[in-house]
């Protein structure tokens, strides 16, 4: 018998699309305009896998599914979406989706999604509460920032440590925040230290901490940030700007999970995940030799690439509606852009990505501060 699969959507035409085309794929298929009925037919019939879009009338799609995965956790169920943001990603993997599929998608890619589904078993998750994603701040619906949602909604459940590579000014940052704040560690603390922004000379106390008299100027006991992100997350930015002996140090510590204060002889153990990102091709420094490759291999478990903003244009009108509310919040008056100004916007390089991009905002709200702006009102 062919696998049957059920697409639920309220929208004719995806349901139209998906069923032609999962038949011609080999698949059986029933369609369902909203997620009420559903159960009612479990009863005489269990489909191979589900399809199902979020925002439906009657039960949403997040609804369902936690029903679904309460009463049929063997049924792999895919979340379709045409408002595709972080929050519900992370929700729909959270929540135990075997896939997050956001509109419009390409068909030969769902195809190849239900595939995959039907040969594995969708997990059963629990559901944590965190409402802070909004307040992470990061955006966007262009499939380029989708692959970043779907893979911080993967390692919802993960200890595992993750390499966050990407240009200057795209918001690694918030992404290890995100990653924290979805994961187990999520009520534990999260530390972010910059390595580019340390004298090298003084990255071993930072991280270790030091005892009283350890060095000059060590007039008192300090913690380091391994001591004080303990049971959570410790976030090292610009991880190529360390030096080859501190990373020695810092393999120690991941292998053995131990670690000396400066001037001590006292080993401390720790429970640390280690998030750590980079401006810097890591792979090209290993083999150049400025980069230790079992250190790399250490922290590349699971990479994440945040996309450049001349990646994702299309979110830059979202982006400055966002930057707009967060200054109305302080008491500005943001600008407003025309479409000719947004598309002025979205030719620019932006070499300073999503940073420049909010610091001009910021500027606008200054010099035209109301207004709603041209391409002329533009910097040059």
């Amino acid at each position: 018998m062919k696998p049957r699969v059920w697409i639920i959507d309220d929208d004719r035409s995806i349901r139209w699309v998906l069923e032609k085309t999962l038949v011609q794929a080999g698949f059986d298929c029933d369609c369902f305009d909203r997620g009420d009925g559903v159960f009612t037919r479990l009863k005489r019939q269990i489909p191979a896998a589900i399809m199902t879009d979020i925002r439906m009338p009657g039960i949403d799609g997040l609804e369902l599914l936690r029903q679904l995965q309460e009463h049929y956790p063997n049924i792999p169920v895919i979340v379709m979406t045409a408002h595709s943001d972080l929050d519900s990603a992370v929700n729909a993997y959270q929540d135990g989706a075997f896939e997050y599929l956001p509109k419009p998608f390409d068909l030969d890619e769902a195809v190849n999604i239900v595939q995959r589904a039907i040969r594995s078993k969708a997990k059963t998750v629990e559901q944590p509460e965190n409402d802070e994603v909004k307040e992470i701040g990061i955006i966007g619906e262009a499939p380029a920032m989708q692959v970043v949602f779907r893979a911080i909604g993967r390692l919802t459940h993960s200890h595992i440590n993750v390499l966050i590579n990407g240009e200057s000014g795209t918001g690694k940052e918030l992404v290890a925040k995100a990653l924290h704040q979805h994961s187990p560690r999520s009520n534990k603390p999260f530390i972010a230290l910059n390595m580019a922004a340390i004298p090298r000379e003084l990255v071993e106390s930072e991280l270790f901490g030091h005892e009283k008299g350890a060095f000059t100027g060590a007039s008192h006991i300090r913690q380091g940030r391994f001591e004080q992100a303990n049971g959570g997350t410790l976030f090292l930015d610009e991880i190529g700007d360390m030096s080859l002996p501190m990373q020695v140090k810092l393999l120690r510590v991941l292998q053995e999970r131990c670690y000396e204060r400066v001037g001590s002889n006292e080993t401390r153990k720790c429970n640390v995940r280690i998030l750590a990102a980079t401006h810097r091709n890591l792979e090209s420094m290993v083999d150049e030799g400025t980069f230790r490759q079992d250190l790399f291999f250490r922290l590349d478990v699971f990479p994440i690439e945040v996309p450049s903003l001349r990646q994702h244009p299309e979110d830059i009108e979202m982006l400055t509606r966002n930057f707009a509310e967060r200054l109305t919040e302080r008491g500005m008056k943001p600008p407003s852009f025309s479409a000719s100004a947004l598309r002025a916007l979205q030719r620019y390089n932006w070499p300073g990505n999503v940073r420049e991009l909010e610091n001009l905002v910021e500027r606008l709200a200054i010099t035209h501060g109301g207004k709603r702006l041209g391409v002329n009102d533009l910097p040059a």
